[in-house]
């Protein structure tokens, strides 16, 4: 009898839940899902106290014992259902463990951990993940004292971009399934899903950026001459003392044969320390509703999360990911887990707006200590950002045209 009331509950249950499901996606198909409403008296139950009431009206009505006596047994099974369910959850501790990269679209290990600190068991236990977007549900017959149990389930998120992971609940209608009395082990929580990577080919990548450095400039800039400090021992030649250098450069033999102040040039040495604008901005002509547009913006996201990602399984170079919002967004530091961290989180929130790049990442670029580097900037066709850069930084800017992605021999997007 048990077993067919727990099969009954469990179905209408489901249902429920699928209901509210396919309602809630009907209306926000991009929401997480909406939080469930626990009914602590399920059907079988309704129906199981509006008998024992009738017949309590009854046998009061019409002065039968025996009706009176039926309707207090079944009130008193009630009231056992109600201490027993509460006792089968009382005390039960939950833990959750999630991966510590989620990104969109990919499969992420989780581990839920259920454990029975008390010395007496636990029996008819329902445990119940909320997860991002689909529920996980698992029937535990018993769980004995000082005991636990762990299930393992792959999660998939959708969207990148910060979700709510929904609660994680034990529940138990034991022994007769009239009535349900659930715990929350675990609160809901935000977790940060990051950008879906594709794949890059780093020479190739360089590779292209030399040849666009090769293009002409569309405007000239003027650059004075800036030694690397970690390059100070390749020696390329003297010139003549110019404001701003540094005395300790100055050849005092040449300058005393010569007549005048002579200085030591030395070259740059390659380093792979690299600046990655992104240009939020859509297109001036295009709608903010566009969906084509939206896809492509999330492959500029893919592409830069892609490129930090790649540059941060280095260690040493420098890399500073500046996006042109409104608060002129700059993260930087050395390469390493940390950084990757940083910046795919920065990516993960980051939305497309409509019009033209706010001019604030230029403040907080001009504030920075800015080290000889790469400087790459990705947008959605044209951007009104790379003159600016150009002449704020007095650097030659590498643009990238996101809405050539197929072009790209270096990049392959996750399918």
């Amino acid at each position: 009898m048990t077993f067919w009331l727990r099969r009954l509950f469990l179905r209408e249950r489901r249902g429920r839940r699928d209901a509210e499901r396919s309602a809630e996606a009907s209306r926000a198909p991009l929401r997480v899902a909406a939080e469930r409403r626990w009914f602590p008296l399920p059907t079988v139950g309704r129906y199981f106290l509006l008998v024992a009431f009738v017949m309590l009206g009854l046998g009061v009505h019409r002065r039968i014992n025996l009706l009176m006596l039926l309707a207090d047994a079944l009130l008193v099974t009630a009231l056992l259902n109600i201490l027993a369910a509460r006792r089968s959850v009382s005390h039960l501790r939950g833990r959750r463990r999630i991966g510590e990269w989620l990104f969109a679209r990919t499969p992420c290990a989780v581990e839920v951990q259920v454990s029975n600190p008390s010395s007496r068991a636990r029996s008819q236990l329902c445990i119940e993940d909320g997860g991002l977007d689909r529920k996980a549900e698992w029937a535990v017959d018993r769980l004995p004292g000082n005991g636990r149990t762990s299930w393992r389930r792959e999660v998939t998120p959708t969207r990148r971009g910060r979700c709510t992971w929904e609660a994680l609940r034990a529940s138990s209608s034991y022994p007769f399934g009239l009535f349900e009395r659930s715990l929350e082990l675990m609160p809901q929580e935000s977790v940060v899903v990051l950008p879906q990577l594709g794949w890059l080919h780093r020479g190739r990548f360089l590779r292209r950026l030399r040849e666009l450095n090769a293009q002409p400039q569309p405007t000239a800039v003027r650059r004075s001459p800036r030694p690397h400090p970690a390059a100070l021992t390749e020696f390329h030649g003297l010139r003549s003392y110019q404001s701003g250098d540094s005395p300790r450069l100055i050849h005092w033999r040449t300058s005393a044969r010569r007549g005048e102040l002579m200085v030591r040039e030395f070259e740059d040495e390659p380093n792979d320390n690299l600046l990655l604008v992104v240009d939020p901005a859509l297109p001036s002509h295009s709608d903010s509703c566009d969906v084509p547009l939206r896809e492509q913006f999330e492959e500029v996201v893919g592409l830069a999360a892609t490129i930090c990602w790649e540059w941060c399984r280095q260690r040493g170079d420098r890399l500073m990911l500046a996006v042109a919002t409104t608060e002129g967004t700059i993260v930087d530091g050395s390469t390493g887990p940390m950084q990757a961290r940083r910046t795919l989180e920065c990516l993960a929130v980051l939305e497309c707006c409509p019009g033209p790049a706010h001019p604030a990442v230029l403040r907080a670029l001009r504030e920075q200590r800015l080290s000889p580097s790469l400087v790459v900037l990705l947008a959605l066709g044209p951007s009104t950002l790379a003159d600016s850069l150009r002449h704020a930084l007095g650097r030659r800017i590498h643009c990238l045209d996101a809405t050539r992605i197929d072009g790209f021999d270096f990049y392959k997007p996750s399918p």
